[in-house]
């Protein structure tokens, strides 16, 4: 006997055949398992949980990558997880206190004090 309904597999799948590209998922916000990707590049690691504290503070949902792995191996699988929107902690972001903000779906980007993130 087989199931019709539809449940969270199918609804996950049918999301993904909707919203992805070349590199990856691109969670529609309602859906995504994370609102916010937080990148923490080789030395950033404090200023990109500050960053991640911040964006918590305003109650959406934060992923931080503080992983020990190169910048594009992080780049490449934040683009595969899909949230709606990457932060990029880096070494600009120790000179001047800002990080990179992405939207994942358009690609657009900003530059943002971390203190009105």
């Amino acid at each position: 006997m087989g199931s019709y309904g539809i449940g969270p597999g199918r609804i996950m799948a049918a999301a993904i055949e909707q919203h992805h590209d070349e590199h990856g998922i691109a969670w529609p916000e309602s859906i995504a398992p994370y609102q916010v990707h937080v990148v923490a590049l080789p030395g950033a690691e404090e200023i990109a949980e500050r960053a991640a504290t911040a964006i918590d503070a305003r109650g959406a949902s934060v992923l931080l990558d503080d992983r020990d792995a190169r910048a594009g191996e992080k780049f490449a699988d934040a683009d595969l997880i899909g949230c709606p929107v990457r932060v990029t902690a880096g070494k600009k972001s120790l000179e001047d206190g800002a990080v990179d903000v992405r939207d994942r779906r358009t690609g657009a980007e900003r530059r943002v004090e971390v203190a009105s993130l």
